[in-house]
Parts: structure tokens; C-alpha cells; sequence
């Protein structure tokens, strides 16, 4: 079944968008010196000019996923922490014209048309600027985060621009627990893959199998994966079961959500601890079992043989998958064994059977 959907998504995806497929994506710019938020439009009217965008800035481009939009909460910390931690110029991706549907499906096939439409966005700031300052040199570095189906949204932007060969290309991929229906079973074309960027980050927190009410990707896709807390269900979340989505209100999609959210939760929480140089989200190298779990979370670490999960993971040379350990509530970055016991339990529940490998 599931590689039924994704051939048949990768089959709608051959074909290239154009402007009759646009859907209604607003693009929401924000800096320190312009916290409140300008929305510029593609077209002959780009309005660049009337926002404090400055080329020569970090630009950080936040890309949400299915049912949401571009005022959530978690976005508008997201954005705040990322403005306290450096000058840096901000985007935010409202796609909810095409994300706010009962139709996964329709969503799902969306992404390939919002990345086509973001990078266009970011081809017009590349040829705004090439006019305004013909001389510049100094281009800051281009990341994009995104959280579920926005994290193989900006899969898609990062590939597009690729193919143009754009003067202004993507550094940095960060999904935070990129989408797993419709995705698993996908050839890499079509989903976040580690060859959209020079480094793409992955924080799983949600990767356990679709049957199991898992909701992003369990797989390695990225430079560098972070499976916190082993990247299934993440302390403190409320388990449920497939009775609990029958009526499907809102309110208990939230909640069913919880573990896939964390992935951003944790990406905010790396930005307000570096800004303020009180915590670091550990990382230990990790090969996926239960077993070796039991032997990396007594061993110290440090920036010689660990990562870091969150802003700061380019920052490091390791590459592959890591564990990290996280409370239950926040603040969830904790570098003590306090959480550990309560990890061992949960990853037994979530490892069960696997605790001899």
C-alpha cells in the first residue's frame, strides 16, 4: 500500500508546475530591525525595497506543515528566538491555502508546487538584488527549515534552484521530523534527501511505522539524523491509539501530534540556549538499537566526539545518526542522568523486541 501511494505521488510529481498550478503562498519577511512581519509578492510589484532585507545576512526561510499556517505559535517562537540569537533575516512560508485540507493526499501532492513556488521566491530575491547592489559579493548563507511535509517542501525549493543554477543556492536543510505518509517508500527525488544541500540536518521525534501512528520518516535521510530520546515517542506525550482519531476534532489531532511537534519545540529551545550559553542538546553517535543505547548514555561528552542537536549541528564535523536525551518538559535540554531511567523505559516500549540486538 505504501509504495502504491508513493509511485503514484512520484508520477503526479514528473511533471513540472507552472503558474496555472500557483496556489495562494504568502511569503512573510521579518528582522531585528523590522520585527513586525511585510509580506512581499511575486511578480513585477516584488516590494523587496520596503523591508529590511539585507543580502548580506544569514536567511533563515521556516516552512510549516499539513493543517497549519504561518501565525502558529511555534513558528512565531521560532522566529523571535532565531532574531535574538543573530542579525539575521527571516521568511516565513504561509502555504496554508494548500495545507489546510482533510485531503493528506491533495496536501502531500502540494509540496512540489509550494517548492517550486518558494524557489521562485528566492530566485526574485536573487535577481532584485543582483539589480539593486550589481557589485555584491557577500552572500549570506541560505537555510530552510521545515517541519513535516514543509521539510520535503524545502526539498523541492533547494533541488529546483539546482537545476536553474542559481546564483544563490541552499547551505543548510534542517527537517524537523520530515513527513512519513505518502514519503517512506518514495524514490529521494521526492522526499528531504541529503543530496538537496551541502548539509541537511534531521531531528526525528515522531519515526515509528505508519501502523503505530507514526508520523514523520523513521529512516536516515540527512548528513546528520538526531533521534532524541530515540526518536519515537518523546517523555511527556500523551500515547494514543487508532480509536482515539475515529472522530478526528482538531483538538485530538494536537494532541495525537505531540511527538511530531517536539521537533520544533527542540529547534527553538537549541536557539534560546545558545543565545543565552546555558545548555547544549548532547549528542551521542548512535546505531539505532536498544543495546547500544544501554552502552553511549553513561559516556560523557563533549565537541571532540559528540554533535549537537539543533542550530548549532553545523557547527560539527560527525556525521550519521545520534541520540539525545531530552526531560519531558521544558526546559527540555537537561545534561544530567536525571531523565535517563525514564528514557530507558520508554525506549524499551518503543524497542520492544529489540532490546537483545
Amino acid at each position: 500500500m505504501g509504495k502504491t501511494v508513493a509511485t503514484t505521488l512520484e508520477w503526479f510529481f514528473r511533471s513540472k508546475p507552472n503558474g496555472s498550478d500557483a496556489l495562494d503562498v504568502q511569503f512573510l519577511l521579518s528582522s531585528r530591525k523590522q520585527p513586525r512581519r511585510v509580506q512581499v509578492v511575486l511578480g513585477e510589484q516584488f516590494g523587496l525595497e520596503w523591508t529590511d532585507f539585507k543580502i548580506e545576512r544569514r536567511t533563515v526561510i521556516i516552512v510549516h506543515g499539513f493543517l497549519s499556517h504561518g501565525q502558529e505559535t511555534w513558528i512565531r517562537d521560532m522566529e523571535k528566538a532565531l532574531l535574538e540569537w543573530g542579525d539575521v533575516n527571516v521568511v516565513i512560508i504561509d502555504w496554508s491555502a494548500g495545507s489546510n485540507t482533510w485531503n493528506y493526499y491533495k496536501a502531500a501532492v502540494n509540496t512540489r508546487i509550494v517548492g517550486y513556488q518558494l524557489s521562485k521566491f528566492i530566485e526574485h530575491v536573487t535577481n532584485a538584488t543582483t539589480i539593486a547592489q550589481p557589485s555584491v559579493n557577500n552572500w549570506g548563507p541560505l537555510h530552510l527549515i521545515g517541519h513535516s511535509l514543509g521539510a520535503h517542501i524545502c526539498g523541492f525549493a533547494a533541488r529546483e534552484l539546482k537545476k536553474r543554477q542559481n546564483k544563490w543556492t541552499v547551505q543548510r536543510i534542517t527537517g524537523l521530523d520530515p513527513a512519513q505518509p505518502c514519503f517512506r517508500k518514495a524514490d529521494t527525488s521526492v522526499h528531504l534527501h541529503k543530496n538537496d544541500a551541502p548539509f541537511v540536518d534531521v531531528i526525528h521525534t515522531n519515526g515509528k511505522l505508519l501502523t503505530s501512528l507514526g508520523l514523520g520518516l523513521p529512516e536516515a535521510i540527512g548528513h546528520v539524523d538526531f533521534y532524541p530520546n530515540g526518536g519515537k515517542t518523546q517523555p511527556g506525550c500523551v500515547r494514543t491509539s487508532y480509536f482515539d482519531y475515529l472522530p478526528i476534532p482538531t483538538t485530538v489531532i494536537q494532541r495525537a501530534i505531540c511527538s511530531h511537534g517536539r521537533s520544533y519545540v527542540y529547534l527553538t529551545e537549541s536557539l534560546t540556549s545558545a543565545t543565552a550559553r546555558n545548555c547544549s542538546f548532547w549528542a551521542h553517535q548512535w546505531n539505532l538499537t536498544y543495546r547500544h543505547f544501554l552502552q553511549i548514555i553513561a559516556e560523557p561528552c563533549d565537541e571532540n566526539i559528540c554533535s549537537e542537536m539543533g542550530i548549532r549541528a553545523e557547527m560539527y564535523n560527525q556525521r550519521g545518526n545520534f541520540f539525545v536525551a531530552t526531560a519531558d518538559t521544558s526546559p527540555f535540554c537537561a545534561n544530567s542522568t536525571d531523565v535517563i531511567e525514564e528514557i530507558k523505559k520508554q525506549l524499551q516500549q518503543d524497542y520492544f523486541g529489540h532490546t537483545e540486538d
